[in-house]
């Protein structure tokens, strides 16, 4: 039980004139926080009042086994039932519901105790050993009358997956990778950037966590999916798939100080390379990099001859006095470049 929720309950409790108490599965008081335990009757049943020992108790639906009690009379059969629906309230308006869905989506987001994750597991069959990997689905325009439950149809699963809806934008798929690696599970990630786009005609990107090898871990790999899909839009925009493992120089980067970076961009970005560093010169220095510092893949690529990509590289050893055709030189023309790319996604966001 989140901790708003139990500070609702707690307040809801010292507003009543007859004592309320809200015990865990073993009797123990939960609310208000006291060292006494109750005997549970054995025959508790959500939803049913049910008196032992001069007390009432009502046991509450939800995934935490959690059961009201409070010494019995004329009116605590109501009082109990009114408190009941109060703290069922107040689960749902801070998103919290018995539907398997919404469960796990809150153990994506690190919100399911876990006492609530037992019982998930136990209720759904779901086997917690395997190894996993976070799936984050986004797209970032959705149509009208595209559903999470369309969604779930297209999207191929197997029999261990779990599919999670977050938002009307997002879905996160735990992929089990018992017989799979990392690099199948990105190559499953364009396949189904092709079955989203060939059967809904929808754009999407996909950002892939790292694997993780028990299901309370989920909200390790999940967030780093979701840095994944932001550490990768920034410095890739033109990318659709991003693997966390593979953005360490990136990480890297975003967490550099920003007022030393900026001193290090203007060593090469400055007035005196403005017009030198144009979107096709950009651009021709992100192939050429691409292609391993190769002049004959590189040209081939950008559609121009070796001797257009040789007068280039010239042009900007003469102007920036970084040769590219150096592994050094073109390492710190990228390290700058990533740089910039983050101040720049940063001031836009701003």
């Amino acid at each position: 039980m989140s901790d708003l929720v139990t500070q609702r309950i707690e307040a809801l409790f010292a507003s009543l004139n007859q004592p309320v108490f809200l015990l865990d599965k073993q009797g123990r008081c939960v609310v208000p926080r006291q060292v006494d335990t109750f005997m549970l009757p054995s025959s508790l049943q959500e939803g049913v009042p049910v008196s032992k020992s001069g007390y009432l108790f009502l046991t509450l639906p939800g995934f935490e086994t959690r059961t009201l009690a409070s010494k019995d009379g004329p009116q605590t059969k109501d009082i109990l039932l009114l408190c009941a629906q109060m703290i069922n309230l107040f689960r749902q308006e801070q998103g919290i519901t018995r539907e398997l869905g919404n469960a796990l989506k809150r153990l994506a987001e690190n919100e399911l105790s876990a006492q609530e994750l037992e019982i998930l597991i136990h209720d759904h069959g779901i086997k917690p050993g395997l190894c996993r990997s976070a799936v984050l689905i986004t797209l970032p325009r959705v149509s009208q009358g595209i559903s999470q439950e369309m969604l779930a149809d297209t999207i191929p699963l197997q029999e261990d997956d779990l599919l999670i809806p977050i938002n009307r934008h997002s879905i996160l798929l735990a992929r089990c990778l018992v017989d799979e690696e990392q690099e199948d599970l990105k190559e499953y990630a364009m396949a189904l950037l092709d079955t989203l786009q060939n059967e809904l005609g929808l754009q999407a990107v996909i950002g892939l966590g790292q694997p993780i090898h028990k299901l309370e871990e989920l909200s390790h790999s999940a967030h780093q999916a979701r840095q994944a899909l932001d550490i990768g839009s920034v410095f890739y925009p033109e990318a659709q798939v991003y693997l966390y493992k593979d953005l360490v120089l990136e990480r890297f980067l975003l967490d550099c100080a920003t007022e030393p970076a900026k001193q290090y961009i203007a060593l090469l970005f400055n007035q005196d390379t403005e017009k030198l560093f144009s979107e096709e010169m950009l651009d021709t220095i992100n192939v050429f990099i691409n292609n391993s510092l190769n002049l004959t893949d590189a040209a081939r690529e950008l559609y121009i001859h070796r001797n257009t990509l040789v007068y280039r590289l010239d042009k900007i050893q003469k102007v920036s006095g970084l040769d590219l055709r150096h592994f050094k030189d073109a390492m710190l023309f990228k390290l700058l470049n990533d740089l910039r790319k983050r101040e720049q996604s940063s001031q836009a966001s701003r």
